[in-house]
């Protein structure tokens, strides 16, 4: 049968992930979800909970409950057959497993009852350890897997051999429009400078990451540091945003060193944001100086759609999705580098306002072009249908 001949109306496609809290997994299953809706195919999410699942049921979109998220053999096996029962009970065409600990059971669950199941991998490929390896490799096991990234990709093929041309290579978007300043007013910035206790007429340097150490906070409060003598720097805030809870430890040792190099004027420790959108208009950098190669990482990419200066890691999909050379659509430094960082943090600050305004300009067109969001849906309903054909 060809791809023309197939109808894809009504068929019901199920995404596993442990849970819908905030993150970059999490928000592409709910963009999938809506794509799918739109091509009148009907989606499913099971997920063990989370905030974003508020968002599946205001779109009418089908939530099941159930505790995914455990990892031991016990609740491994137990899903197996749950698994079974519910791709059986909902009619499920296909199965798009997002994590490893539900791919152990949803991808034997799928093959026992002959329905074609995919995997995403979205986190880090570790070779740490062989029992590491082992559990990871069930990722692989899938009939197709799709890499957030070249970079992910790569990794992939060279730890665990597998042929690259195998792998569906399907990097995250956005929606450029939805990061455009004209979506906001200049109340809604002027609200969100206030929200954080910031004078409209400073400039702010947004760094938007989870409190843990390997997304390189402290190297970052080491970076300002050297920052303290330039003429700028009395006119310029740090917004460190990201969720507080169960990071108590790491934001006391943030908070002792902001203290130590006397930043407490200059540094702010913020919430998780909600419209991130806004956050973006409402600064002039953006930081995300992770001292770990991200997978993909979605911060570079959402800044460069809302026309604003990133400085990023040059390491992991950083060196994708931000362009160098003489069509640079950002900055890129040596990881875990606070004196690197900091030259880059100047030399944008000081940026000649014709070059900054073409930087921004091409880095809007980068994300256009290469990581939209609508590329990223197309992709992913592209390998739906290869599998349902077959």
């Amino acid at each position: 049968m060809s791809e023309s001949d197939f109808n894809y109306k009504n068929k019901r496609i199920l995404q596993i992930i442990p849970n819908m809290e905030i993150g970059g997994a999490e928000r592409t299953v709910i963009e999938i979800t809506n794509f799918l809706k739109e091509k009148k195919i009907l989606p499913l999410v099971l997920t063990s909970g989370g905030k974003l699942i508020n968002d599946l049921e205001k779109a009418n979109v089908e939530v099941i409950k159930l505790p995914i998220d455990k990892k031991n053999p016990y609740s491994i096996i137990k899903n197996f057959f749950i698994f079974i029962k519910i791709f059986r009970e909902k009619k499920i065409d296909l199965v798009h497993v997002r994590s490893r600990a539900p791919a152990w059971s949803a991808i034997f669950a799928a093959k026992r009852i002959g329905i074609p199941v995919l995997t995403t991998w979205h986190g880090h490929v570790s070779n740490s350890s062989f029992l590491k390896k082992l559990y990871n490799s069930i990722m692989l096991k899938g009939d197709a897997v799709i890499a957030n990234s070249s970079y992910t990709a790569k990794r992939i093929s060279k730890i665990y051999n597998v042929d690259i041309n195998k792998i569906d290579i399907i990097s995250r978007g956005v929606d450029v429009k939805s990061y455009e300043l004209g979506k906001f007013s200049k109340e809604e910035i002027e609200n969100i400078k206030k929200l954080w206790s910031i004078d409209n007429n400073k400039r702010i340097i947004l760094f938007p990451a989870r409190f843990t150490k390997w997304k390189g906070h402290l190297i970052t409060i080491e970076a300002i540091n050297f920052l303290k003598k330039e003429k700028f720097f009395n006119q310029t805030i740090f917004v460190f945003a990201g969720e507080k809870s169960g990071a108590e430890s790491y934001i006391k040792k943030l908070a002792s060193l902001i203290e130590r190099y006397k930043l407490q004027k200059n540094i702010k420790l913020v919430e998780r944001i909600e419209n991130m959108q806004l956050a973006y208009q409402a600064s002039e950098i953006v930081l995300s100086p992770s001292i770990e190669p991200e997978p993909f990482g979605r911060i570079p990419i959402e800044t460069q759609a809302a026309g604003k200066t990133i400085i990023a890691s040059d390491h992991g999909a950083v060196k994708d999705t931000i362009k160098s050379g003489d069509n640079f659509t950002g900055f890129k430094v040596k990881p875990n580098d606070p004196l690197a960082l900091s030259e880059s943090i100047k030399k944008s600050i000081l940026m000649d306002e014709k070059d900054l305004n073409e930087m921004r300009h091409r880095a809007v067109l980068n994300v256009k072009n290469n990581f939209s969001l609508e590329n990223m849906c197309k992709k992913t309903l592209e390998v739906y249908k290869r599998l349902l054909i077959s």
